[in-house]
């Protein structure tokens, strides 16, 4: 069981590494990624893996059919909406 600030911390990483917390919260997951060695560990790991998703996806594409019935669907998402 983590202790609590590790569950708080892991739950904003996404938001953290987007910049997406408020400036007080980024200061404060800046500082405990400092300290905990185990949240920053997965912070690198998770960034390593993210960083590896893209490089991959660069080097693919998506066939035209499944492009067309993805847009299909947006469109009817939005109509219904």
């Amino acid at each position: 069981m983590l202790p609590p600030e590790c569950e708080t911390a892991l739950q904003q990483l996404d938001a953290f590494r987007r910049g997406e917390l408020p400036p007080d919260d980024m200061q404060l997951m800046r500082g405990h990624l400092e300290a905990c060695r185990r949240c920053f560990s997965f912070k690198r790991h998770e960034e390593a893996f993210l960083d590896r998703l893209v490089a991959t996806a660069k080097h693919c594409s998506c066939p035209e059919e499944l492009r067309a019935t993805i847009y299909r669907m947006i469109a009817k998402e939005s109509r219904d909406n």
